[in-house]
């Protein structure tokens, strides 16, 4: 009965592992993991729906200035002096309308051009989502060096001080050294465990966060092929920000709103003016469907309609404060647009600067401590030097290549954070966008 129990355990065990034993390894650069999440990231998917929705608008609004061809049916019970002579008591109606507007006031027109900003606009949007999911994955992937380094040099930390303990236990044995210092190097030793465990953790979480942001299985052993390295930037924060101005899809994309607004306050301005349309219609009516045998029912008419609402209550008045509103509002977004990108840029740009300061430092520092770790082993293993002072100097080495680290990642963030403040393109072109507007501006459209 035990040997059956021990049976089941194993296999409920094996089961629970599986997962783990079965995930996949993946090797990864981070150009593969961005174009990975380009192509399966959801908030891009998000960003081309609303794309897809913004064509369907614009050809709506194209299909309000062509043909319109409608067609109405009526079946009635009938009855009354004037169909007396009719000999029934139902009656079938049908009439065709062909409608084509010749002047709807700056409605159609104004729909359009506001629908086409809109598409363009949608265009911009979804660039600065492809731009900010780039940021992200390179994020993650910087995540993912820097817990790799840690978890490398926690390791070598293990390393150092198990030796180091090693050490001590010979020489107690031989009676050169004190047996406390057997107590304090284990001590050392365990808090140095404990932080590798803490750091290998870390890095699993990371690739986690990363697997998912590209559309991974979380569960994938994904092994980045790169490692975090300084490479020097030479643009000064004048020309970053102009770059920015030019650039940045959703700055340029508070412009097209502003435009666009404008467009639909023209079309709700319709209101004020006639709509004429051209129209064909054929009627005809008799006892059954279709049929046509009632002869003062049996018509047609070709011509022009206009119809003018001269008095309505002030509801276009209302349309067009409410546009004119909306106008106002895009307007104000669009300086606040203007002062955020400024100052996202400047963030980025004096993080750059700060980090690139810190890695000059923090080289140096790691120098420092490497000569003392050395100086102090030396003396200890000479008798000279006591196991508080190795130690330290052990601390000071794991802390200095930690925060040089940290200043390698902080650096490379913050020039990731840079491009995508400044809108480095992914995929669109924003000059041509710009173009557009401003020809349009000129144009006084």
């Amino acid at each position: 009965m035990g040997r059956i129990k021990g049976a089941a355990t194993l296999a409920l065990l094996l089961y629970a592992c599986a997962p783990l034993a079965m995930a996949e390894s993946v090797n990864m650069t981070l150009d593969e993991g961005v174009r990975m999440a380009l192509e399966r990231n959801y908030t891009i998917e998000e960003s081309e729906a609303d794309k897809d929705s913004a064509y369907w608008n614009l050809r709506r609004a194209r299909r309000q200035s062509g043909l319109n061809l409608s067609w109405s049916t009526g079946a009635n019970r009938i009855g009354g002096k004037s169909y007396d002579e009719r000999n029934t008591n139902r009656e079938f109606s049908n009439q065709v309308s062909l409608k084509y507007p010749l002047y709807s006031g700056g409605r159609i027109e104004n729909n359009i051009k506001a629908a086409n900003l809109g598409l363009s606009g949608a265009d911009l949007m979804l660039e600065r989502t492809r731009q900010t999911v780039r940021n992200l994955v390179t994020r993650d992937y910087y995540n993912i060096l820097k817990c790799q380094s840690q978890v490398e040099v926690y390791q070598e930390s293990v390393n150092n001080l198990q030796a180091h303990l090693d050490n001590v236990n010979s020489q107690v044995r031989a009676g050169t050294m004190a047996e406390k210092d057997i107590l304090s190097s284990e001590v050392s030793l365990a808090r140095g465990k404990q932080y590798l465990v803490t750091a290998k953790n870390d890095y699993r979480v990371a690739i986690a966060t990363f697997n998912n942001d590209v559309g991974l299985p979380t569960e994938t052993d994904t092994k980045p092929q790169e490692k975090l390295t300084y490479e020097s930037y030479d643009k000064e924060l004048t020309s970053c920000e102009e770059y920015a101005i030019l650039n940045r899809p959703d700055l340029l994309q508070k412009e097209y709103a502003v435009r666009q607004n404008k467009a639909g306050m023209e079309a709700a301005k319709a209101g004020y003016r006639p709509q004429v349309n051209a129209a064909v219609t054929r009627s005809i009516a008799g006892d059954s469907p279709f049929k046509n045998n009632v002869d003062n029912s049996d018509a047609w008419k070709i011509g022009v309609n206009a119809d003018w609402n001269i008095f309505d209550n002030q509801i276009t008045e209302a349309d067009v404060n409410q546009k004119k509103a909306a106008v106002h509002r895009s307007e104000a977004e669009l300086k606040d647009q203007l002062s955020k990108v400024k100052l996202e840029v400047r963030t980025a740009y004096l993080n750059l600067r700060a980090a690139e300061e810190n890695i000059k430092t923090m080289r140096e520092a790691l120098a420092q401590a490497q000569e003392d770790y050395r100086i102090e082993t030396v003396r200890y293993n000479a008798g000279v030097g006591t196991n508080l002072e190795i130690m330290d100097a052990q601390d000071k080495l794991v802390s200095a290549k930690g925060d040089y680290i940290t200043a390698l990642y902080n650096y490379n963030v913050s020039r990731a954070s840079l491009d995508a403040a400044m809108g480095i393109p992914v995929e669109l072109d924003v000059a041509p966008y710009r173009e557009a507007l401003e020809n349009n501006n000129k144009k006084g459209e």
